[in-house]
């Protein structure tokens, strides 16, 4: 499925590394783990099928892979200002995108980075992961799914509380992506 942009969105995602786009989704993200796109099948194919072809356009890209998704909660919510790489444990991330069934905004947030949440329920937020993620002043839960370039490599993060998770399907630190668990978007 190709998606065409307009040159104000894509404009607008170039300058300031992040949009935001009204897209109905009706799928369950409200479970705690990691890559919750492998339980549910709804979930992999608006990833998949809605989202990204926009994260080929927006990237530019001729070819992403899915690599992995989490609820950030405020429990497992990162306690300072940082870059999306810093909590998980894959390398060659392309794009991210975020979702909040209900997102709520302090009175007051920081200067430095984005809030990681679309500003209405009914939006998704894309961004480039090298934007600052404002996680301190996030007082909503938030469902993150990140894609990312055809060679990513599975790295240890000793930041990522999940960073063995990939053993489970044969993974080795240094190990490239694979197509079976981390499907391509074309």
């Amino acid at each position: 499925m190709k998606t065409t942009l307009t040159e104000q969105q894509t404009a607008f995602y170039t300058k300031n590394g992040f949009i935001e786009f009204e897209i109905p989704h009706d799928f369950p993200v409200d479970q705690s783990g990691r890559d919750q796109f492998r339980q549910e099948p709804k979930l992999k194919e608006f990833l998949l099928r809605k989202l990204g072809p926009l994260a080929l356009a927006l990237t530019g890209r001729k070819q992403l892979r899915l690599a992995c998704d989490q609820l950030i909660t405020k429990e497992n919510r990162p306690k300072k200002i940082g870059l999306i790489k810093e909590i998980f444990s894959i390398q060659g991330f392309a794009i991210g995108v975020a979702i909040s069934d209900n997102p709520v905004f302090p009175e007051k947030k920081s200067t430095l980075g984005i809030m990681p949440l679309p500003t209405k329920s009914a939006n998704i937020l894309f961004f480039r992961p090298e934007i600052l993620l404002d996680w301190p002043h996030v007082l909503s839960d938030v469902y993150i799914a990140l894609f990312a370039l055809p060679n990513a490599v599975y790295i240890h993060n000793p930041n990522d509380p999940d960073t063995n998770y990939l053993k489970k399907l044969g993974y080795s630190f240094g190990d490239q992506l694979k197509n079976e668990q981390h499907p391509q978007i074309l």
